[in-house]
Protein backbone atom coordinates (compact mmCIF):
# COMPACT_ATOMS: atom_id res chain seq x y z
CA UNK A 1 0.00 0.00 0.00
CA UNK A 2 1.33 3.59 -0.90
CA UNK A 3 -0.76 5.64 1.58
CA UNK A 4 1.09 4.12 5.05
CA UNK A 5 1.41 7.69 6.55
CA UNK A 6 -2.45 8.02 6.22
CA UNK A 7 -3.40 4.65 7.46
CA UNK A 8 -5.85 4.88 10.64
CA UNK A 9 -4.22 2.51 13.46
CA UNK A 10 -6.38 0.10 16.05
CA UNK A 11 -4.87 2.70 19.18
CA UNK A 12 -5.77 6.26 16.98
CA UNK A 13 -9.28 4.62 15.95
CA UNK A 14 -9.99 4.14 19.76
CA UNK A 15 -8.43 6.96 21.33
CA UNK A 16 -9.67 9.72 19.06
CA UNK A 17 -12.66 8.35 17.60
CA UNK A 18 -14.34 5.96 19.66
CA UNK A 19 -13.49 7.14 23.23
CA UNK A 20 -13.80 10.72 22.28
CA UNK A 21 -17.02 10.67 19.48
CA UNK A 22 -18.83 7.14 20.85
CA UNK A 23 -20.76 7.74 23.97
CA UNK A 24 -20.86 4.54 26.11
CA UNK A 25 -24.25 4.83 27.37
CA UNK A 26 -25.35 3.96 23.82
CA UNK A 27 -23.11 1.39 22.55
CA UNK A 28 -26.50 -1.65 23.59
CA UNK A 29 -28.23 0.72 20.73
CA UNK A 30 -25.58 -1.15 18.39
CA UNK A 31 -24.22 -4.01 19.99
CA UNK A 32 -27.70 -5.68 21.03
CA UNK A 33 -29.05 -6.24 17.60
CA UNK A 34 -32.29 -7.11 19.45
CA UNK A 35 -32.53 -3.62 20.80
CA UNK A 36 -31.25 -1.57 17.16
CA UNK A 37 -34.35 -3.54 15.38
CA UNK A 38 -36.43 -1.80 17.95
CA UNK A 39 -35.09 1.19 17.28
CA UNK A 40 -34.82 0.69 13.01
CA UNK A 41 -38.24 0.34 13.06
CA UNK A 42 -39.63 2.82 15.41
CA UNK A 43 -37.59 4.99 13.22
CA UNK A 44 -39.05 3.33 10.14
CA UNK A 45 -35.51 2.24 9.12
CA UNK A 46 -35.74 -0.78 6.55
CA UNK A 47 -33.85 -3.79 8.24
CA UNK A 48 -34.41 -7.63 7.67
CA UNK A 49 -37.73 -8.96 9.45
CA UNK A 50 -37.56 -10.59 12.74
CA UNK A 51 -39.55 -13.65 12.44
CA UNK A 52 -38.97 -14.72 16.16
CA UNK A 53 -36.74 -14.28 18.99
CA UNK A 54 -35.69 -16.23 22.39
CA UNK A 55 -34.32 -14.61 25.20
CA UNK A 56 -34.81 -17.24 27.85
CA UNK A 57 -33.83 -21.27 27.95
CA UNK A 58 -38.06 -22.40 28.52
CA UNK A 59 -38.46 -20.33 25.50
CA UNK A 60 -36.27 -22.52 23.21
CA UNK A 61 -39.23 -25.31 23.47
CA UNK A 62 -41.02 -23.89 20.60
CA UNK A 63 -37.67 -23.17 18.28
CA UNK A 64 -37.98 -26.44 16.49
CA UNK A 65 -41.56 -26.04 16.00
CA UNK A 66 -41.40 -22.59 14.82
CA UNK A 67 -38.75 -23.65 12.16
CA UNK A 68 -39.79 -26.67 10.95
CA UNK A 69 -41.17 -26.64 7.39
CA UNK A 70 -39.81 -23.29 6.62
CA UNK A 71 -36.28 -23.25 4.49
CA UNK A 72 -35.58 -19.24 4.11
CA UNK A 73 -34.09 -17.86 7.46
CA UNK A 74 -30.96 -16.93 9.52
CA UNK A 75 -30.75 -17.49 12.54
CA UNK A 76 -27.76 -15.08 14.89
CA UNK A 77 -27.03 -14.16 18.17
CA UNK A 78 -28.03 -10.84 19.15
CA UNK A 79 -24.80 -9.97 20.81
CA UNK A 80 -22.44 -11.62 18.51
CA UNK A 81 -19.03 -10.87 16.89
CA UNK A 82 -17.24 -10.86 13.42
CA UNK A 83 -20.27 -12.87 12.13
CA UNK A 84 -20.07 -15.63 14.31
CA UNK A 85 -22.74 -18.00 15.10
CA UNK A 86 -24.77 -16.86 12.26
CA UNK A 87 -26.28 -19.89 10.36
CA UNK A 88 -27.84 -18.80 7.06
CA UNK A 89 -30.71 -21.58 5.91
CA UNK A 90 -31.96 -22.03 2.49
CA UNK A 91 -33.51 -25.38 1.83
CA UNK A 92 -35.83 -27.78 4.09
CA UNK A 93 -35.98 -31.32 3.09
CA UNK A 94 -36.43 -34.98 4.81
CA UNK A 95 -36.48 -33.22 8.24
CA UNK A 96 -33.25 -31.34 7.91
CA UNK A 97 -32.12 -28.26 7.20
CA UNK A 98 -29.30 -26.90 4.63
CA UNK A 99 -27.19 -23.36 4.72
CA UNK A 100 -26.57 -21.79 1.79
CA UNK A 101 -22.92 -23.62 2.01
CA UNK A 102 -24.61 -26.90 2.14
CA UNK A 103 -24.11 -28.25 5.28
CA UNK A 104 -27.00 -29.88 7.01
CA UNK A 105 -28.42 -29.61 10.25
CA UNK A 106 -30.94 -31.83 12.32
CA UNK A 107 -33.43 -30.45 14.15
CA UNK A 108 -31.23 -31.22 17.44
CA UNK A 109 -27.90 -29.34 15.80
CA UNK A 110 -30.09 -26.42 15.44
CA UNK A 111 -31.17 -26.63 19.08
CA UNK A 112 -27.81 -26.92 20.33
CA UNK A 113 -27.09 -24.23 18.32
CA UNK A 114 -29.69 -21.77 19.81
CA UNK A 115 -28.27 -23.14 23.48
CA UNK A 116 -24.99 -21.87 22.17
CA UNK A 117 -26.14 -18.36 21.60
CA UNK A 118 -27.70 -18.10 24.83
CA UNK A 119 -25.12 -19.51 26.34
CA UNK A 120 -22.93 -16.65 24.80
CA UNK A 121 -20.55 -18.47 22.84
CA UNK A 122 -20.64 -16.19 20.62
CA UNK A 123 -21.52 -12.96 22.14
CA UNK A 124 -18.77 -10.19 22.48
CA UNK A 125 -18.27 -10.70 26.44
CA UNK A 126 -18.99 -14.26 26.45
CA UNK A 127 -22.29 -13.56 28.67
CA UNK A 128 -26.11 -14.24 28.38
CA UNK A 129 -26.88 -13.93 24.86
CA UNK A 130 -30.11 -13.92 22.94
CA UNK A 131 -31.21 -15.45 19.77
CA UNK A 132 -32.81 -13.98 16.69
CA UNK A 133 -34.38 -15.61 13.71
CA UNK A 134 -34.57 -13.10 10.55
CA UNK A 135 -36.22 -13.60 7.20
CA UNK A 136 -33.95 -14.78 5.07
CA UNK A 137 -33.01 -11.69 2.02
CA UNK A 138 -33.70 -12.50 -1.11
CA UNK A 139 -30.59 -10.50 -2.94
CA UNK A 140 -30.71 -8.00 -5.78
CA UNK A 141 -29.71 -9.64 -9.11
CA UNK A 142 -27.31 -7.18 -9.55
CA UNK A 143 -25.10 -8.86 -7.19
CA UNK A 144 -26.94 -12.22 -7.18
CA UNK A 145 -25.14 -12.58 -10.97
CA UNK A 146 -21.72 -11.70 -8.90
CA UNK A 147 -21.57 -13.53 -5.77
CA UNK A 148 -21.30 -17.60 -4.60
CA UNK A 149 -24.08 -18.77 -2.27
CA UNK A 150 -24.88 -16.58 0.34
CA UNK A 151 -25.56 -12.72 0.90
CA UNK A 152 -23.10 -9.93 -0.02
CA UNK A 153 -23.03 -6.58 2.08
CA UNK A 154 -22.29 -3.22 2.46
CA UNK A 155 -19.95 -1.67 5.16
CA UNK A 156 -20.22 2.40 5.20
CA UNK A 157 -18.32 3.60 7.65
CA UNK A 158 -19.52 7.37 8.88
CA UNK A 159 -18.17 10.03 10.96
CA UNK A 160 -20.72 12.75 12.51
CA UNK A 161 -23.40 11.97 9.76
CA UNK A 162 -21.00 12.08 7.36
CA UNK A 163 -20.30 8.60 5.12
CA UNK A 164 -16.54 8.84 4.41
CA UNK A 165 -15.31 5.13 2.99
CA UNK A 166 -17.50 2.13 1.86
CA UNK A 167 -16.80 -1.24 0.87
CA UNK A 168 -18.61 -4.53 -0.40
CA UNK A 169 -17.67 -8.16 0.88
CA UNK A 170 -18.53 -10.73 -1.59
CA UNK A 171 -19.17 -14.79 0.24
CA UNK A 172 -16.72 -17.43 -1.62
CA UNK A 173 -16.42 -20.87 -1.25
CA UNK A 174 -13.48 -20.60 0.81
CA UNK A 175 -15.37 -18.16 3.07
CA UNK A 176 -18.40 -20.84 2.97
CA UNK A 177 -21.17 -18.77 1.60
CA UNK A 178 -19.92 -15.85 4.18
CA UNK A 179 -19.50 -12.03 3.34
CA UNK A 180 -16.20 -12.14 6.10
CA UNK A 181 -12.77 -10.72 5.09
CA UNK A 182 -11.07 -12.67 7.54
CA UNK A 183 -12.42 -16.03 6.80
CA UNK A 184 -11.67 -15.54 2.79
CA UNK A 185 -14.69 -13.58 1.51
CA UNK A 186 -13.97 -11.00 -1.14
CA UNK A 187 -13.44 -7.11 0.14
CA UNK A 188 -14.09 -4.58 -3.02
CA UNK A 189 -13.80 -0.81 -2.65
CA UNK A 190 -16.94 1.41 -3.29
CA UNK A 191 -16.40 4.98 -5.06
CA UNK A 192 -17.91 7.27 -2.25
CA UNK A 193 -19.67 9.80 -5.15
CA UNK A 194 -20.79 7.36 -8.00
CA UNK A 195 -21.44 3.75 -6.03
CA UNK A 196 -19.02 2.21 -8.52
CA UNK A 197 -16.94 -0.39 -7.17
CA UNK A 198 -13.44 0.43 -7.70
CA UNK A 199 -10.88 -1.96 -6.37
CA UNK A 200 -10.75 -6.09 -5.18
CA UNK A 201 -8.84 -8.10 -3.06
CA UNK A 202 -8.68 -11.35 -1.31
CA UNK A 203 -6.50 -11.86 1.63
CA UNK A 204 -4.45 -9.28 0.74
CA UNK A 205 -4.34 -10.67 -2.78
CA UNK A 206 -5.36 -7.87 -5.86
CA UNK A 207 -8.35 -9.48 -7.91
CA UNK A 208 -10.76 -8.31 -10.96
CA UNK A 209 -12.55 -11.29 -10.77
CA UNK A 210 -14.68 -13.62 -8.66
CA UNK A 211 -12.74 -17.03 -8.00
CA UNK A 212 -15.75 -19.09 -7.62
CA UNK A 213 -18.07 -17.49 -9.96
CA UNK A 214 -15.64 -15.73 -13.06
CA UNK A 215 -17.63 -12.81 -12.49
CA UNK A 216 -16.05 -9.63 -13.57
CA UNK A 217 -15.61 -6.71 -9.71
CA UNK A 218 -14.70 -3.76 -10.84
CA UNK A 219 -17.28 -1.24 -12.44
CA UNK A 220 -20.29 -2.56 -10.72
CA UNK A 221 -22.90 0.02 -10.25
CA UNK A 222 -24.25 -0.27 -6.55
CA UNK A 223 -28.24 -0.45 -6.62
CA UNK A 224 -30.09 2.04 -4.67
CA UNK A 225 -27.07 3.75 -3.60
CA UNK A 226 -28.53 7.38 -2.67
CA UNK A 227 -30.43 5.72 -0.44
CA UNK A 228 -28.00 4.05 1.02
CA UNK A 229 -25.64 7.23 1.91
CA UNK A 230 -28.84 8.86 3.42
CA UNK A 231 -29.84 6.13 5.19
CA UNK A 232 -26.10 5.79 6.83
CA UNK A 233 -26.53 9.60 7.47
CA UNK A 234 -29.98 9.30 8.86
CA UNK A 235 -29.18 6.48 11.63
CA UNK A 236 -26.70 8.73 13.57
CA UNK A 237 -30.26 10.54 14.99
CA UNK A 238 -31.29 7.74 16.48
CA UNK A 239 -28.83 5.47 17.05
CA UNK A 240 -25.86 8.51 18.64
CA UNK A 241 -22.74 7.35 17.55
CA UNK A 242 -20.38 10.06 15.90
CA UNK A 243 -18.11 7.05 14.48
CA UNK A 244 -19.82 3.59 12.85
CA UNK A 245 -19.61 0.91 10.46
CA UNK A 246 -23.27 0.41 9.32
CA UNK A 247 -23.58 -2.29 7.56
CA UNK A 248 -26.47 -3.06 4.39
CA UNK A 249 -27.78 -5.70 2.82
CA UNK A 250 -29.46 -4.94 -0.68
CA UNK A 251 -33.51 -6.85 -0.75
CA UNK A 252 -34.53 -7.36 -4.57
CA UNK A 253 -38.24 -6.69 -2.93
CA UNK A 254 -37.09 -4.19 -0.22
CA UNK A 255 -34.12 -2.15 -1.19
CA UNK A 256 -31.08 -1.61 1.26
CA UNK A 257 -32.12 -2.88 4.76
CA UNK A 258 -29.26 -2.40 7.47
CA UNK A 259 -27.75 -5.51 8.79
CA UNK A 260 -26.03 -4.20 11.73
CA UNK A 261 -24.35 -1.31 13.49
CA UNK A 262 -20.68 -1.45 14.88
CA UNK A 263 -19.64 0.62 16.92
CA UNK A 264 -16.22 -0.61 16.13
CA UNK A 265 -15.43 -0.80 12.77
CA UNK A 266 -12.25 -2.98 11.85
CA UNK A 267 -10.04 -1.05 9.68
CA UNK A 268 -9.08 -3.37 6.84
CA UNK A 269 -11.63 -0.96 4.79
CA UNK A 270 -8.19 1.07 4.24
CA UNK A 271 -6.90 -1.80 2.43
CA UNK A 272 -9.60 -2.66 0.32
CA UNK A 273 -9.78 0.90 -1.22
CA UNK A 274 -6.60 1.72 -1.11
CA UNK A 275 -6.64 4.70 0.89
CA UNK A 276 -6.24 5.85 4.42
CA UNK A 277 -8.54 6.92 7.28
CA UNK A 278 -6.60 9.62 8.65
CA UNK A 279 -6.67 11.78 5.58
CA UNK A 280 -9.76 11.67 5.23
CA UNK A 281 -10.62 12.42 8.52
CA UNK A 282 -8.13 15.38 9.28
CA UNK A 283 -9.80 16.95 6.33
CA UNK A 284 -13.31 17.01 7.85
Amino acid sequence: MNHLPDILGVNERNLKLIYEHNPTQHYPKADDKLLTKEILQAANIPAPKLLYSYRYFFELDSLIEDLWGRADFVIKPARGRGGGGILVCDRFQNGQWFTTSGRPYSAAKILDHAIEILNGVYSMDNTDDAVMIEEKIQLHECLDKVTYRGIPDIRVIVFEKTPIMAMLRLPTKCSEGRANLHAGGIGIGIDLETGVTTSAKIKQRIIKTHPDTGAKLLGIKIPHWGTILNIAQAIQNDIPMGYMGIDFVIDKRYGPQILECNVRPGLEIQNINDKGLKKILSEM
